[in-house]
This record gives structure tokens, sequence and C-alpha cells, in this order.
């Protein structure tokens, strides 16, 4: 059984296609986590102590538990993007924490998380030091964890008014690579924050050793709300529930804004419920089966803040049942952010959630 179990499990997670990825890095990608707060969301991203020893060997230990085969590491532009370089700061710290990860036999998926300071989807930007950026981490990473470690390009690409733009932009970045760093697994998305209507609208790169992904937090109305960083809408919307009907809806409508009740019923009106969240995983997957390449959902969660924690546990569950039933390999929005599995304490500590350790991990 030695030699077959990783053949085995890359057939059943990746129901799709290999497309040439390595079938030991694929054995990994089914149940993952996005590490958040290591490299990204960071008041002072070069503070020695914490870039050292964020993660501890009680988050190891968890990770072991929950039988985490890959972390997406978020990386934010601020902490590694130098001028179309690597940061010579915090690139001893970043491959020290990879080191870590291959010791404890998880891989990584290495993802530049911009949120728009990159502005690379503004009209007419100069987008070749993107490239320059790509070339130099090939190049410093060629020959290394080849079956370890992934390239994500760029986190939710939005390009909204010129999606062509970046769909050209991630052929000459992946091209890039490839030239400095043949062997290397690289992944892509789709525009419009790697929504699934995108995702399953995009063609696929002619490359091989791709892997595609796409994020889900439908419905956005119940995942998002109280979420301040999204815009004035989800931020006053409180104890929507799920699934939706019109009745679950009518008992909380007196306690919604005023302007934001039409959009409550239409909720209600929709009955969005497990069978509806699957549908929405499954059109994904539908893509990756057409094209023969593995596809993984990158991010999903549910904000805590005001959401009915019985409503939170139930769409946990629905979103286990969805990734189970489809094969579909996932990582949690996020190991150490409030959507997902856990927060970072004041002390620096990861406190995991208990709906969703209960509800999607089937931890108690």
């Amino acid at each position: 059984m030695g030699l077959l179990l990783p053949l085995l499990l890359a057939a059943s997670i990746s129901v799709q296609g290999s497309n040439g990825v390595p079938e030991r890095l694929l054995s990994k990608l089914e149940t993952g986590v996005n590490v958040t707060r290591w490299f990204c969301y960071l008041g002072s991203p070069l503070d020695p102590a914490h870039l050292k020893s964020y993660l501890n060997d009680q988050d190891f230990a968890n990770f072991k538990r929950l039988s985490v085969g890959f972390v997406r590491l978020c990386i934010s532009p601020e902490a590694i993007y130098d001028d179309g370089g690597l940061n010579s700061t915090t690139l001893p710290y970043l491959d020290a924490a990879l080191t870590r990860f291959e010791k404890a036999g998880i891989a990584v998926i290495w993802d530049l998380h911009d949120n728009g300071q990159l502005k690379l989807d503004q009209p007419g930007h100069d987008n070749s030091e993107f490239v320059r950026f790509w070339e130099a981490t090939a190049k410093h990473y060629k020959g290394k964890q080849e079956d370890q470690l992934v390239f994500e390009i760029l986190n939710e690409p939005v390009f909204m008014k010129n999606p062509a733009v970046w769909y050209a932009l991630q052929k000459e970045t992946v091209a890039a690579i490839r030239k400095a760093d043949p062997k290397r697994t690289i992944m892509a998305t789709s525009t419009s924050w790697s929504n699934i209507d995108t995702f399953v609208k995009m063609e696929p790169l002619a490359e091989s050793n791709l892997v595609y992904t796409f994020h889900c937090y439908d419905p956005f109305i119940f995942t998002h709300q109280g979420a301040s960083w999204v815009g004035d809408f989800p931020k006053l919307l409180k104890h929507i529930p799920f699934p939706s009907s019109p009745e679950a809806v009518s008992a909380i409508l007196d306690e919604e804004p005023e302007p934001l009740r039409a959009s409550v019923v239409d909720y209600g009106k929709q009955r969005f419920g497990a069978d509806a969240l699957k549908a929405r995983i499954q059109a994904a997957s539908d893509w990756g089966k057409v094209h023969h390449v593995p596809v993984v959902l990158g991010e999903f969660g549910a904000y805590p803040l005001v959401s009915p924690v019985e409503s939170r546990g139930r769409w946990f569950e629905a979103m286990r049942r969805a990734v189970d039933d489809l094969k579909m390999p996932n990582a949690i929005w996020g190991y150490d952010d409030a959507l997902g599995l856990g927060r970072t304490t004041e002390g620096g500590s990861v406190k995991l959630d208990p709906v969703s350790l209960k509800s999607f991990y089937r931890k108690g």
C-alpha cells in the first residue's frame, strides 16, 4: 500500500484530472487551511520576532489533528514585493517557514495576496514589474520543493472592466515562471475575485502542470453579514439565517435597516440552502472535469460577528457535505482569521472556533 496510497489519494481528490501536476503533490491537496497573518495583514510586516516564530508546536499539532495536507500561505506585497524583486529582509523568514511546513509533510500554496495594492487592473498600468517579480521568485525557488510548493500568482484578480487584461497577464506570467523554473506547479484563476461565475467561463491555459482555483462565500448576504471591509451594505446586516426562506427572513425583517429589507426579502425568496450551495461548488467541479484539470476551492468561510450560531453551523455542515460529495480539495479562510477555523488572540495564539470545528471538521 505504501506506493499505491498516493495514487489512490490523487485519484480520489482530483477527479477532474491531474494535468501533469505531480501525483505526490496532488495527494496532499485535499484538506487545507489559509494561514493569513504570518506574512499578510500586518501592521509591521518586517517585525523579526513575528516572522520568525508566528506558528508554534500547538499550531502544527492542530494541523495534524485536522488532517491538513496543505496550507495557502498568504503573503502580502508589502512583505515580499520589492521593485520587481523579492524583499531580501523577509525572504529568509519566508524560506524558513516553507522548510517548517516541508518537515511537517504539509504542501504550500505560495499566495501573492494582493488586495489591490499592486493596481494591476488600473487602465494603462504597466504590469511588467509584476512579471519580473515572478521571474525572480521562480529563479529563487528553481529546483526546490518541486512536489511541495505551488505558486499562486495573484489573489482574487478583479479586472471587472478589463478581464482580457488579466487573462493575458496570467498567460504571460505563467510563461515567464516556466522559463525560469520549468517544473513548478502554478495556480491559475479567473477575474471578479475568483468567483464561480467567472471561473466557469474562463478558458484554461494551454500549459500543463497547472492547478485552478476559485473562492466561494455564497450566499454573500449570509457569510458576510456584519463585515466592515466589504462596503456599507453587509456591515449593517445581522441575524441573517441559513438556509433562507420567506418565513425565516420575515422573523428578522424588522431588525434590518430599511434600505436593506428588499434584499433580505429577496434572499428569503431564493430559498438558498445546502442544495444550492452544492450546486455552486459542482459548477466549478464540472468545469474541471470538462477541461481535465485539477480544481481547488481556495477560500470559503462565514463571518461570526452577528450571524446566528445555528445557521453558521448549518452552513459549514452544508459546505462539508458539498466538498466531500464532490471530492473538492479546499482551504478554509482561515486558520487564523475569524471567517473560518480560528482567530488570532491578543497574545498571538490561535483560538479555534467550535462551530466550524464541529460542523466542518466533525471535531468536538
